[in-house]
């Protein structure tokens, strides 16, 4: 543990522990509080990444940190059996996480009852195969109540959104989005094709919007998203021969094609 410093590491948090040893967060507190009376730890409030209030986090004492070493020590001589024969466990691994994991595999497809949870969450979220800004907040919250960094929810929410048996609908609609905008435009009757899969489909506004913004986005170029999304910002209402408009569309290199055809994809959006 750092002195002083704000954030103390998350794997000395009562969910770090929990993930190190595979056992329950519920289960930790008497078991810390008697290895503080025992003087092996000492408990603190302290801040730790990804969450906005202090928790329990746990340090070793000096003599907590002896006792540890000695028990390191002894188990790196235990012999265990490889397919070479009984070697010394220290010949495989020194490091106490890797001989934790080597003595004592997950069985479970989560490193930890907490990323288990957050994982649930995670394809509740992904049902649909769409992952709104809303959902993605609350996503964020959860981690964070569950004391899993930013970078395990990253690698969850990439996994997940490849399983194949997530968002049929989406996939759907968005390879009938793709095909619609084969040509560059979205015509009426493509347009009312679009609406009806997503309502059938059960996908709400949100959601829908979110696939459509994130196909459009794919779609374009660079200078054809800015000059779309400035132009959804004022509604397509403003006459094209306005000034800011030229001078946007002189920047961004945009013509009066290019211009039309931008124009049409606003259809896409359920309203």
């Amino acid at each position: 543990m750092i002195e002083n410093a704000w954030d103390a590491p998350i794997e000395h948090s009562q969910s770090g522990v929990s993930n190190a040893v595979g056992v329950h967060r519920r289960h930790l507190p008497r078991t810390m509080r008697r290895l503080e009376d025992s003087n092996l730890i000492t408990i603190e409030l302290r801040h730790v990444a990804n969450t906005k209030r202090k928790v329990q986090v746990y340090s070793l004492t000096d003599k907590g940190q002896k006792m540890a070493s000695d028990l390191l020590k002894s188990i790196l001589i235990w012999e265990v059996e490889t397919d070479n024969g009984c070697v010394l466990l220290s010949s495989i691994y020194t490091r106490s996480s890797d001989i934790l994991e080597y003595l004592y595999p997950p069985t479970n497809m989560y490193e930890s009852p907490s990323i288990g949870r957050l994982a649930e969450l995670v394809k509740v979220a992904y049902e649909d195969g769409i992952l709104t800004t809303a959902e993605e907040r609350l996503l964020e919250t959860a981690a964070q109540e569950l004391h899993v960094d930013r970078e395990t929810l990253e690698r969850i929410k990439e996994r997940i959104s490849n399983d194949k048996s997530n968002g049929l609908e989406s996939r759907l609609i968005r390879t009938a989005l793709m095909t619609a905008l084969a040509d560059g435009y979205i015509d009426k009757n493509e347009e009312k094709i679009l609406r009806r899969i997503a309502v059938e489909s059960g996908i709400d506004h949100e959601a829908y919007s979110t696939l459509v913004e994130r196909t459009l986005s794919e779609c374009l170029s660079l200078e054809e998203r800015a000059y779309f999304g400035a132009m959804e910002a004022l509604n397509w209402s403003t006459d094209e021969s306005h000034s800011f408009i030229q001078d946007l569309r002189t920047a961004l290199g945009i013509d009066s094609e290019q211009h039309d055809r931008l124009s049409t994809l606003t259809r896409a959006k359920l309203n």
